[in-house]
C-alpha cells in the first residue's frame, strides 16, 4: 500500500488548537494579583480531580482500582513512527504516576517497577482484538547491600550502573510472545536506570540512562527507565467532560499542569515495523492497533492450590487516551468501585464488542450532554457511531468516522480476513503515514495525519482534540469555543527528538 502522502482532503479550519492570546501590560498588570493564588488552585484541582477529593490529574487514575495499586497504574501509551528512523516504530508504556523529584534529603524514596508482575505492550495487526505480538518485560531486585540492610543509593555518587554505590539494582527479562504462545527472549538480566534520587547522588543520570539502553536481536532497542512526566494536558478542560463546563473563570486562569514537574516509569520499544506489521509488510498491511497492560501474579481460588503454577491476572490497561473521560464523563471520585471503568481494566480488547453497556456507551458518550445542560450547546444526535469508530474502529471512509478517508482502520491491511475484525478499543497506528515536518499538537482535527488519533506522538494534545471530536467535529461546526484560553501554560517540556525520546527524571540536589 502506498504512503499516505496525499490522502482525501478535509477542511481543518472548521477548528484550531487552543493559542495563546496576545494579551496588554494593563491587562496582564490586572491580573497579576490573582494569578499566583489561581495557579495553586487550579494545580490542586487538577490533582485532586474535579468534583472529587481523590488524586486524579488528567486521567492518570483511569478507574477505582487504580488507586490500589500505583505501581500498576498505565497512565498513557504512545505509538509513532520513528522520526529520525523511519523503518521503525517506537512503543511507549508510562506507570507508576506522581512521583516527586528526588533529592539527597529524600533518597530513600525509590519509585521501581513491580516485581511478581507483567508489564506488556500489544500489538494487533489483524483486526481481531487479540494481540498477534506482545512485548514483556518482568522485574526483580538484585540487592547488592551488605547484609541487604541499610540506604537502597549511596554513600559515594553513582556514575555507572555497576558502581557498587548503586546498591539495589531492578533487572528484567524482555520477552516476545506471538500470537501462537511461542515466547522469545529478547533480553535476561538487563539493567532498568534507577530511580534519580537528586544530583549529589547521581550527577550525571543522562549517563545512567545511556548504559541502560539496549539493543534488540533482529534490530530495534529498549530502555526500562524513570522519566519526567510527558503527558500534554490542558487542566482547564478537564471540567467540560465531568461537568460540561471548564471553569472556574475561564480565560483567567492559567493552565498549571501539575504533572509537569513530577516522574513516571517508562518502558520505550523500538522494534521494525517489520516486527508488528501483518505478514511483516507494513505497506501491505500498514495498520495495528496498539494497547499496554499490567498482570500481577496470582492464583486460582476456584481449584486446588496443590500444584499450580502461577497465574497472571490483568489488572490494568491502556490504549487511547482517556476512554472513562470521553465515554463515561468520569473520573476516580464519581466511579462506582467495580463499575465499566473497573470491567475496562480487566478486559481485553477482544472481549470489548462483548460488553453491551460499554457499546452503548461509545454510542451515547455522556460528555457532551454535559455541556449542553451546562452551556446550552446542542450535543450532537445518537447515536454517535463516529466516536464508537474513533475508539473501537479506527478512521475509515465508511465506518461511521465524520473525517471521509481512510486512515487507520484494520480493514485498510490487505491481508487482514474482514470476518475476524472485531470492535476492540485499541490506539490505531497507520505505520506509512509519512513524519510530518511541522507536527501540531491537535494532530489529524488540524490537518496533521501523523498526529492523535492516527497513534500517538509524546507531544500530541488529547483533551483539546477529544472534546472537539465529542462535540460534533470535523463534521459538524468549530467547537474551538468551548476550550478557553489560559493566561499562561505551565506544560511539560517537549519531547526530544531521538530515543529515547523522553526528559530525564525531574530532581533537585
Amino acid at each position: 500500500m502506498p504512503e499516505m502522502a496525499n490522502p482525501p482532503a478535509f477542511d481543518p479550519s472548521a477548528g484550531q488548537g487552543p493559542r495563546l492570546p496576545h494579551r496588554g501590560p494593563g491587562l496582564a498588570r490586572r491580573k497579576l494579583g490573582a494569578l499566583a493564588a489561581a495557579t495553586v488552585a487550579l494545580t490542586a484541582a487538577s490533582v485532586a480531580g474535579p468534583l472529587t477529593g481523590v488524586g486524579e490529574a488528567g486521567g492518570h487514575i483511569d478507574a477505582p482500582s487504580s488507586l490500589l495499586d500505583s505501581a500498576t497504574d498505565i497512565t498513557d501509551v504512545y505509538a509513532f513512527t520513528s522520526p529520525e528512523d523511519t523503518g521503525t516504530v517506537t512503543l511507549i508504556a508510562n506507570v507508576r504516576p506522581f512521583q516527586l523529584p528526588g533529592t539527597a534529603a529524600n533518597a530513600l524514596v525509590d519509585h521501581p517497577f513491580a516485581t511478581g508482575a507483567r508489564y506488556e505492550i500489544h500489538t494487533d495487526a489483524d483486526g481481531d482484538g487479540a494481540p498477534d505480538a506482545t512485548y514483556r518485560w518482568t522485574f526483580r531486585n538484585e540487592d547488592r547491600r551488605p547484609f541487604g540492610t541499610g540506604p537502597k543509593v549511596g554513600p559515594l555518587p553513582v556514575n555507572s550502573l555497576d558502581d557498587r554505590s548503586l546498591g539495589v539494582r531492578q533487572k528484567y527479562t524482555l520477552e516476545k510472545v506471538t500470537a501462537d504462545g511461542t515466547v522469545t527472549t529478547l533480553l535476561r538480566d538487563a539493567v532498568a536506570a534507577p530511580t534519580h534520587t537528586g544530583r549529589t547522588l547521581m550527577p550525571n543520570y543522562g549517563k545512567l540512562r545511556t548504559q541502560a539502553i539496549r539493543n534488540l536481536p533482529g534490530g530495534g532497542r529498549t530502555v526500562a527507565t524513570q522519566a519526567a512526566e510527558s503527558f500534554k494536558a490542558d487542566t482547564q478542560v478537564f471540567g467540560l467532560f465531568v461537568a460540561g463546563t471548564s471553569g472556574p473563570v475561564p480565560g483567567w486562569l492559567p493552565d498549571a499542569q501539575p504533572l509537569s514537574a513530577l516522574n513516571v516509569n517508562s518502558l520505550v520499544l523500538q522494534v521494525p515495523k517489520s516486527e508488528v506489521a501483518l505478514a511483516g509488510d507494513a505497506r501491505r498491511n500498514p495498520v495495528v492497533g496498539v494497547w499496554s497492560s499490567v498482570s500481577r501474579q496470582g492464583a486460582d481460588l476456584g481449584q486446588s492450590l496443590a500444584g499450580q503454577a502461577p497465574a497472571y491476572r490483568q489488572v490494568s490497561r491502556n490504549g487511547t487516551p482517556h476512554v472513562a473521560f470521553a465515554v463515561h464523563g468520569s473520573t476516580v471520585g464519581l466511579a462506582k468501585p467495580g463499575g465499566p471503568e473497573d470491567r475496562f481494566q480487566a478486559r481485553a480488547p477482544k472481549d470489548d464488542h462483548l460488553d453491551a453497556d460499554f457499546l452503548a456507551a461509545t454510542l451515547d458518550p455522556v460528555p457532551p450532554k454535559r455541556i449542553e445542560r451546562a452551556q446550552g450547546r446542542k450535543a450532537p444526535a445518537t447515536p454517535r457511531r463516529d466516536i464508537q469508530a474513533l475508539l473501537m474502529k479506527g478512521i475509515g471512509k465508511s465506518n461511521g468516522s465524520l473525517f471521509g478517508f481512510d486512515l487507520n482502520t484494520h480493514a485498510m491491511n490487505a491481508d487482514a480476513d474482514p470476518s475476524r475484525i472485531v470492535l476492540a478499543e485499541q490506539l490505531r497506528l497507520n505505520l506509512t503515514t509519512p513524519v510530518t515536518a511541522a507536527p501540531k499538537a491537535h494532530g489529524v482535527l488540524d490537518g496533521d495525519l501523523q498526529g492523535f488519533p492516527n497513534g500517538r506522538r509524546l507531544n500530541d494534545n488529547i483533551d483539546g482534540p477529544l472534546i472537539r471530536m465529542l462535540a460534533g467535529e470535523p463534521a459538524g461546526p468549530s467547537a474551538r469555543e468551548l476550550l478557553p484560553d489560559p493566561v499562561v501554560r505551565l506544560e511539560p517540556a517537549d519531547a526530544q527528538g531521538a530515543f529515547p525520546y523522553l526528559n530525564l527524571p525531574h530532581a533537585g540536589p
